[in-house]
């Protein structure tokens, strides 16, 4: 059997959407048609991917506070005598505080993201679908204008054919937003993944390395505690910088 003989069964399958005439049914047919549920209002509210990259780029901020060259300028004996290597330790624990108080805040945002990801796919899911129930009612109705204008009533015609263009161009403007939905879905899950590099196994790293560094009798840039911690330290502002980025 031919492809034209399945096609024409598929045909004949579809359920038709619009009456057989140009009539005050098939105008109130496309308004049905118009009338499409309105999107998730936390994605109209929420802007997961914005609170991410701020977040990080604050986190970035209070690691480049961090002066390990000062830190180890007070670790002297003199120091020691003055109390200002106490001083220089309190300080660096409180920059230690503060970033993972910031990553808390991050941390957040993250799970935000997650949530409005699963609404962004289910939202291209749903308009996905309204956008086949547009193209078949879009198609049907340009058959029957072709098949009814000469006959129809004329005012009909008028208010059929501005119904049809409303629906040809909310056609047009579900692409764009299926377009848009789709690059913020592959833009927050960039960010995710990203995060989700930094979350277990960079910050943890740093972390560890400023405790041995703020507990220790770390006292030179040289040490092994203080060139891990400085490895780690520069690691994790790198992949900030590149969650931070546009």
């Amino acid at each position: 059997m031919t492809n034209a003989f399945y096609n024409s069964k598929a045909s004949a399958r579809r359920v038709m959407m619009l009456p057989n005439s140009l009539n005050e049914a098939a105008v109130e047919a496309l308004d049905q048609a118009s009338r499409v549920p309105n999107l998730n209002g936390d994605l109209l509210q929420s802007t997961p991917a914005r609170d991410i990259r701020s977040g990080s780029e604050r986190i970035l901020a209070l690691l480049q506070t961090v002066d390990m060259k000062r830190f180890f300028q007070k670790q002297t004996i003199f120091s020691r005598f003055t109390g200002a290597d106490v001083e220089a330790r309190l300080q660096f624990e409180l920059a230690s505080y503060r970033v993972m108080a910031a990553f808390r805040e991050v941390r957040q945002a993250a799970d935000n993201g997650r949530r409005v990801r699963a609404l962004l796919a289910k939202a291209k899911l749903d308009l996905g679908e309204q956008q086949s129930k547009l193209a078949g009612v879009i198609e049907e109705a340009k058959v029957l204008l072709v098949k009814s204008r000469a006959s129809a009533d004329s005012f009909l015609v008028d208010r059929f054919e501005r119904r049809l263009a409303n629906l040809i161009t909310m056609e047009t403007s579900n692409t764009l937003t299926l377009q848009q939905m789709t690059l913020s879905e592959s833009t927050l899950s960039m960010l995710l993944d990203r995060f989700v590099d930094i979350e277990t196994m960079l910050l943890p790293l740093w972390q560890r390395n400023a405790l041995a560094i703020a507990q220790g009798e770390v006292t030179s840039l040289r040490s092994q505690p203080a060139v891990e911690f400085l490895e780690s330290h520069h690691s994790l502002i790198d992949h900030l910088q590149k969650v931070g980025s546009k």
